[in-house]
């Protein structure tokens, strides 16, 4: 009678656990743990998988930076009756001096007699000084090459006519004379974008 037990729980047994060929001939320890070790890979799919779903929809939905602070508000790139042009700001004179007189009312602008940089430059202040005569920034010592105020020597960017020791700019370009003749001047000055580039 207990032989009958043992093979009707063997039976039941089979019944209720089906098992593949593999797993009858190791035993049921082989199955359970591949079983487990499977769901284990794909819960950890599964976990990745969302992890990865989330942070895309996170970055899709992700809101806009706000603009950065806007800097406070600046003054114009040129002061009063100054002209800006190519990060330049030029200044044209009503009144007349000779060469020393009109650098010194430029210095005292916070400018020099105007220097020209290149052509550009020299076209623009062509147009802007017609039909006058202005002094700018170029003058020279006897036997010496022509500088710009600020000490550097000019490097012949255009043709300064004439043998005197001082440069104006006229209907012609640009000529030089005597420095004590009295003449319109133009100053120059970095302008205020200009000057911030260079500080940056």
């Amino acid at each position: 009678m207990a032989e009958n037990i043992t093979d009707r729980a063997t039976v039941n047994s089979e019944l209720m656990t089906p098992e593949i060929p593999a797993a009858r001939e190791a035993g049921n320890a082989v199955f359970i743990p591949k079983c487990i070790k499977d769901k284990k890979y794909t819960l950890a799919v599964v976990a990745v998988i969302t992890a990865l779903v989330i942070t895309i929809i996170a970055l899709a939905v992700k809101k806009p930076q706000p603009c950065p602070l806007c800097p406070p508000p600046v003054d114009a790139a040129c002061p009063d009756r100054w002209v800006g042009y190519l990060g330049k700001c030029y200044y044209k004179s009503e009144d007349k001096r000779n060469w020393s007189d009109s650098e010194s009312r430029c210095s005292f602008l916070g400018a020099s007699l105007a220097v020209i940089d290149t052509k550009p430059d020299l076209d623009f202040l062509w147009d802007f000084t017609r039909p006058s005569h202005h002094w700018i920034g170029l003058s020279r010592e006897a036997g010496q090459p022509w500088k710009w105020p600020n000490g550097t020597e000019f490097g012949n960017q255009f043709t300064v006519r004439g043998e005197g020791f001082c440069a104006y700019i006229n209907d012609l370009g640009v000529s030089s004379t005597k420095c004590a003749v009295v003449k319109n001047f133009v100053c120059s000055l970095a302008d205020a974008c200009a000057k911030r580039k260079q500080n940056l």
